[in-house]
């Protein structure tokens, strides 16, 4: 007989599988550009706000710091992003995309959302509005309930 922990640690996973198999073809619609899954990440993370700072970023997505910073710098170099020190504090360091930086964006963008068309076109349109309708009120219940706790 399994104990409550375990209906939870279940139901997480299974709820984990379903959502790898939707994420895995996320990583696909990365194949043919010049970045990395991660970088795709950072860059996707960078479009949700106009300037974003560094530390913050790091604390969303989770990613280690030495890695960021290499990130940030082929970024700045590829000419994606422009670096700033924080008005508020000069210690910290601030990004945002430039019109580049947000145009790698949208084909990223576009791409993913190519990839899971093509991922849930296996399956009826009324299936297809229901798995979306289901993860919307899933994402929205858990974002509620962790209130921003959780990294990327």
């Amino acid at each position: 007989m399994r104990s409550r922990d375990g209906d939870l640690v279940g139901d997480a996973r299974a709820l984990g599988r379903m959502y790898r198999f939707l994420v895995d073809s996320l990583r696909l619609s990365w194949e043919d550009t010049p970045y990395s899954v991660t970088e795709g990440w950072v860059i996707a993370e960078l479009a949700q706000r106009d300037v974003t700072e560094v530390m913050e970023l790091r604390r969303r997505i989770g990613i280690d710091p030495g890695y960021l910073s290499r990130v940030l710098a082929r970024f700045q170099a590829d000419r994606l992003i422009t670096r700033d020190r924080s008005p508020e504090n000069r210690r910290f360091q601030t990004v945002r995309l430039t019109r580049r930086g947000r145009a790698a964006c949208e084909v990223i963008e576009d791409r993913m959302a190519e990839a899971l068309r093509v991922r849930l076109s296996a399956f009826p349109e009324s299936d297809r509005r229901r798995v979306v309708e289901a993860m919307t009120s899933i994402s929205g219940a858990v974002e509620r309930v962790l209130g921003g706790r959780c990294a990327l």
